[in-house]
């Protein structure tokens, strides 16, 4: 996973930053749980540096499609590790993290901020 370019991945077209991403989550769902988390801190830490609002928004609107594919159980396991990695972040880079998937999911498509929402209770 680390040879992933995050932001470049974030430029992408919407198409190749989902087939880029799904890449990503097939890395990532075979780790353990502790590895799972530091591979999202860096990775949101690094997005919540570097990434301006739109690359930001664009991959979180590409990961909560993909998060959205994935079994209910796989699911909440997914987002329970992200808030987990995001938590970990320096607070102004968590603020932003959470200010940013919230508005993310609000745009989305109703079939998947229902089943994002549903999953993460």
């Amino acid at each position: 996973m680390s040879d992933m370019d995050i932001l470049a991945i974030a430029s992408l077209s919407p198409n190749e930053r989902e087939a880029k991403m799904g890449q990503l989550f097939q890395q990532l769902m075979p780790l353990s749980e502790s590895e799972q988390v530091a591979a999202l801190h860096n990775l949101i830490k690094e997005m919540a540096e570097k990434a301006n609002d739109e690359q930001y928004k664009n991959l979180c609107l590409t990961n909560l499609k993909l998060a959205a594919a994935l079994p209910d159980e796989e699911l909440k396991r997914f987002l329970a590790v992200r808030m987990k990695a995001s938590g970990e972040l320096p607070k102004n880079l968590a603020e932003r993290d959470l200010n940013l998937m919230q508005e993310s999911l609000g745009e989305v498509d109703a079939q998947i901020r229902d089943k994002i929402t549903r999953n993460m209770q």
